[in-house]
């Protein structure tokens, strides 16, 4: 039986254990969300480069394969 007359609830709230425990908690899980956060923004940067410089290569390799010089067929 608890010796105290308070409500287990209110301990807990007073305890440094589960204040500092509570607190590393929440400052763990700010850092994990940051850190996902700029994780997520690199990989959209790296996406968004892949495909600007995918839309760059495409205009170059249509005006290659339609140019007379690249074609194989002689005109008749």
């Amino acid at each position: 039986m608890l010796s105290n007359s308070q409500p287990a609830s209110s301990n807990a709230r007073n305890d440094p254990i589960v204040s500092y425990s509570q607190a590393l908690h929440d400052y763990t899980l700010h850092l994990w969300t940051e850190s996902r956060r700029m994780a997520e923004e690199k990989a959209r940067c790296r996406a968004a480069r892949k495909e600007d410089a995918a839309r760059r290569r495409k205009p170059e390799e249509i005006e290659t394969s339609d140019s007379p010089e690249t074609s194989n067929s002689h005109p008749t």
